[in-house]
């Protein structure tokens, strides 16, 4: 996938990602929009550069598998 985690020291309540084609609003937004799946925007300077993707929660091995399948999906409409 065309993402580049950014920390050296991992949260256990999320990951950082930076699209390496794409911005990140962009990418929230189709999430949200055509897949109905809901990751973390950031604001400020890094509103374009970086999005969360949280795991704590609710969440299920099912829900990352949508993620996935979803981000390969988008990946394959040239979204990525």
């Amino acid at each position: 996938m065309p993402f580049e985690i950014i920390s050296e020291s991992l949260s256990n309540a999320v990951t950082a990602l930076h699209p390496l084609n794409s911005g990140a609003k962009k990418i929230v937004q189709i999430l949200k929009d055509d897949y109905q799946i809901w990751v973390c925007p950031n604001g400020g300077e890094y509103a374009d550069k970086i999005f969360r993707v949280g795991h704590i929660g609710n969440i299920t091995p099912e829900d990352n598998e949508i993620l996935i399948n979803a981000l390969h999906d988008m990946q394959r409409r040239c979204l990525l």
